[in-house]
């Protein structure tokens, strides 16, 4: 069997600017690999059941540990309590629900629906590289979610019929980057 090479038909690096209807597939704690900077991973999937593009395609969102924590911070583990907050709300996290610590609050955002906004910006300053952030998340406007994952292995054997909770992996898939890469 043999095939062409058509760079028309590449993926782009990043997903493009814009809103995005997208599904929290995973949520949790891990550290940069050059100095240990401990951050919350959130990665998102665009959603496959509604009308848009880029369908399918994953996103990571991070929430970094702060350099000088308030109180409210410190109740989150040392990451920002205002960002928790926001994520928590446009999850539709249940208001005023206690989480005994970071790992509880990470394992109940999987499956939740989130709407969005992708902007580029160029990091570190001056270096020319752009890299995809969340500008905003905001509350789900297609609701309820039924976005089908494409394996099998990523979806519960019994999943919930609003959401379609994703089953947690332990499958790690290192992300090529350098400390280049890094927002500090």
């Amino acid at each position: 069997m043999s095939f062409g090479i058509d760079y028309s038909q590449a993926a782009d690096a990043d997903i493009p600017d814009g809103k995005y209807e997208m599904v929290i597939k995973y949520a949790g704690e891990d550290v940069t690999k050059g100095n240990q900077t401990p951050y919350i991973n959130v990665t998102m999937v665009v959603r496959n059941d509604v009308d848009q593009p880029q369908k399918n395609r994953y996103f990571r969102h991070s929430i970094w540990h702060k350099k000088e924590p308030s109180q409210a911070d410190l109740a989150c583990s040392g990451y920002s309590f205002k960002q928790i907050q926001s994520l928590s709300k446009a999850a539709g996290l249940p208001n005023g629900k206690e989480y005994s610590d970071i790992e509880d609050w990470c394992d109940d955002l999987g499956g939740k629906p989130v709407l969005v906004t992708v902007e580029h910006e160029e990091y570190p300053e001056g270096s020319g590289k752009k890299h995809a952030r969340a500008r905003w998340i905001n509350e789900s406007k297609q609701l309820p979610c039924r976005h089908e994952w494409k394996n099998a292995e990523d979806i519960d054997e019994d999943p919930a019929p609003a959401t379609g909770d994703p089953k947690p992996s332990n499958d790690f898939q290192e992300v090529k980057s350098s400390d280049d890469d890094l927002p500090f």
